[in-house]
């Protein structure tokens, strides 16, 4: 039911026989089964699903409330779920009827919530049988209901040992401007569960969707909408059967529109430790909280924790890298860097770059970023300053696609040869150009970054970043070397996102790239060969492979994504990458990367207390000045 933070819902749109409960319960208990076979820890059912939405005046038949009374009877007796459910019936309060909630686990009933809010315009007249339950929860905080005392009104549901808590509110109460579930979530409800009966015309699905959607980004909490299906269509009214889960924005779970099955029984997996992470994380929400408290009983329920626990939905292995609208998600980043960096330059009022051309990924991404950029500020690309530095483990193959890249972008190329210029300066520290160590690496990667620096003081030009997030995260970058430039254009995103940038500026025409056609598809065949080039920092003589070093930089973003992002603990992360990963490294190579990662990230942070200015593309980054504000100094504790 629940593990490890994560909790799995579920709605279902059961075959309805309006006007008879105890059918209805009979189909219910068949999807209490399957929520149970599943190890759901909450299932939500639509509005009235008890009796069905669609009974009309028959509401007002004293046969029918009993009918309904009946069948909650002989779903406690028999409910073979585990779990919490959330019901919808009708229910008389000193001869008013309400439309209510009625949240069950086993043969208990936790409490009732009445609908707040009641349309009563166009196709809904629900005033006609029932008074809303704003005022009458002022004065009452339990009733009787089924010879027993039940907590009624606002109610928060909680499980101590697991941190979830839960709120109820009413199809209309969403649609409202202020809802029922803002007070709830700022008052500790981190899911909220909507039983509902909406009906279809023609975009209202959309605009539903986004109204689940933007509700759980505003609260920040996971929502379970569940409407009732097309049985409950009659005279002018469709329904079909809308069910949606999303969390904090994103949309986890969607359910087939207008379906004829029996049971539509849908799960998803809740991750209430990011939840509660963004809660904490965001000061907006707290200070809205704090300026909303208020008193809300607050009720007890049970949940299993399964440590069999078994996902729902896929774990994204790569979960920087867009998956939809792959076109418009680039050109959105793209615009990003190239905007920030023209704004750097006409700042500066400088018109020219300088950028290191190594042939790989990173400088490959800058330089198409400058060249775009200089063509957005109508600047001439051979004012691009580009430099192939080769020093002692440049390859060939690395070194003619530099080259081959600066020919088709059209900017000025220069070559130099750092050889001469690091033996000298290992002589000047007294170092032994045979010793192949940390030194003779990382003089390179100083000298190369002292060379531009000084080339841009001569030529009144600005010396461009390539280095990525990943690199920031692992500090696999030399201090005051390549860590260090003018404006970083790479630093707001991860590898796996410069790999994508990459991929995508192959798939530009040459309009796009303000080429000719031979010299585009010369630029796409270049940029296939750097994307299958393995990463390596090529400063010695004998192959370097960045990725059998430090791992694979897949991994490591999926971790300081979930670290970032999530606020995930290192045992939840290895969980999430076990199951990510499951087909691809053994458990104790993925512990492995987890671990390096960990040790580099902690000792690093130097590094990054010390990065350059660069733009800001993900929700997260690493900048000392934005997201992440750590001690460079802070100790690492193995927890795995």
């Amino acid at each position: 039911m629940f593990y490890h933070g994560f909790l799995k819902v579920a709605t279902s749109s059961p075959k309805v026989s309006v006007g008879d409960p105890m059918a209805n319960v009979d189909v219910m208990l068949r999807a209490l089964q399957v929520a149970q076979d599943h190890q759901a820890g909450i299932l939500v059912f639509p509005e009235l699903s008890i009796c069905g939405y669609t009974c009309q005046d028959l509401l007002f038949q004293e046969y029918l409330l009993q009918d309904v009374k009946t069948a909650i009877e002989h779903l406690l007796i028999n409910n073979p779920f585990e779990g919490v459910c959330a019901v919808g019936a009708p229910i008389s309060i000193h001869r008013n009827l309400y439309n209510c909630a009625i949240v069950i686990q086993k043969d208990k009933i936790l409490g009732i919530i009445p609908k707040f809010y009641l349309p009563n315009d166009m196709e809904f007249y629900e005033e006609r049988w029932f008074t809303r339950g704003y005022e009458i929860v002022k004065h009452y905080d339990e009733i009787e209901f089924l010879g027993r005392k039940v907590p009624f009104g606002s109610l928060i549901f909680d499980h101590h040992q697991s941190g979830i808590s839960f709120g109820v509110e009413i199809c209309q109460d969403l649609w409202v401007p202020s809802s029922p579930s803002q007070r709830l979530a700022l008052n500790g409800a981190d899911v909220i569960l909507n039983l509902s009966t909406s009906n279809e015309v023609y975009l209202k699905s959309k605009t539903r969707k986004d109204l689940v959607r933007i509700q759980s980004l505003k609260l920040a909490a996971g929502y379970i909408y569940c409407s009732s299906g097309v049985y409950e269509s009659t005279t002018d009214g469709v329904f079909g059967g809308h069910s949606l889960i999303s969390q904090n924005g994103t949309l986890l779970a969607e359910s087939d529109m207008f379906s004829r099955e029996d049971l539509n029984v849908m799960f998803a997996d809740l991750d209430i430790s990011n939840i509660q992470f963004d809660r904490r994380r965001s000061s907006s929400f707290r200070q809205s909280a704090e300026d909303n408290m208020d008193y809300i009983k607050h009720i007890p329920f049970n949940l299993v924790e399964n440590k069999h626990y078994k996902f729902e939905q896929t774990i994204d292995p790569t979960p920087f890298v867009p998956k939809n609208d792959l076109k418009d998600a680039f050109e959105e980043m793209m615009n990003i860097q190239m905007a920030g960096l023209a704004k750097r330059i006409e700042h500066t009022k400088l018109d020219k770059v300088l950028i290191g051309v190594s042939g790989g990924l990173d400088s490959t991404l800058a330089l198409l970023l400058a060249a775009k950029t200089f063509d957005l500020l109508e600047i001439p690309r051979k004012n691009i300053m580009a430099y192939t530095i080769r020093g002692f483990g440049t390859s060939q193959r690395t070194n003619q696609n530099a080259n081959q890249l600066m020919k088709v972008l059209g900017v000025t190329h220069h070559d130099i040869d750092l050889r001469e210029s690091v033996l000298s300066h290992f002589e000047t520290i007294g170092h032994d150009p045979k010793e192949i160590d940390i030194t003779y690496e990382n003089a390179q990667a100083r000298e190369r970054t002292n060379i531009l620096m000084n080339l841009a003081n001569k030529m009144n030009g600005l010396v461009l970043g390539t280095g990525n997030m990943s690199e920031l995260a692992l500090g696999w970058c030399t201090y005051n070397g390549d860590q260090m430039s003018m404006y970083a254009i790479n630093a707001g995103i991860p590898k796996t996102l410069v790999k994508f940038m990459v991929k995508q500026f192959m798939c530009l025409q040459s309009e796009e790239l303000t080429m000719n056609e031979e010299d585009a598809k010369l630029l796409q065949e270049t940029l296939a060969d750097v994307l299958d080039t393995p990463i390596s920092p090529e400063l010695i003589d004998t192959p370097q492979h960045t990725e059998e070093i430090i791992g694979k930089y897949e991994i490591h973003d999926f971790i300081l994504y979930h670290m970032l992002n999530n606020g995930d603990t290192e045992d939840r992360i290895y969980l999430l990458m076990k199951e990510a990963f499951k087909d691809e490294f053994s458990e104790e190579k993925l512990l492995e990367y987890l671990q390096i990662f960990y040790r580099r990230f902690y000792s690093q942070q130097f590094k990054r207390s010390a990065m350059p200015d660069g733009p800001k593309v993900l929700d997260i980054s690493l900048s000392p000045r934005t997201d992440w504000r750590m001690p460079s100094d802070a100790d690492y504790r193995r927890r795995l």
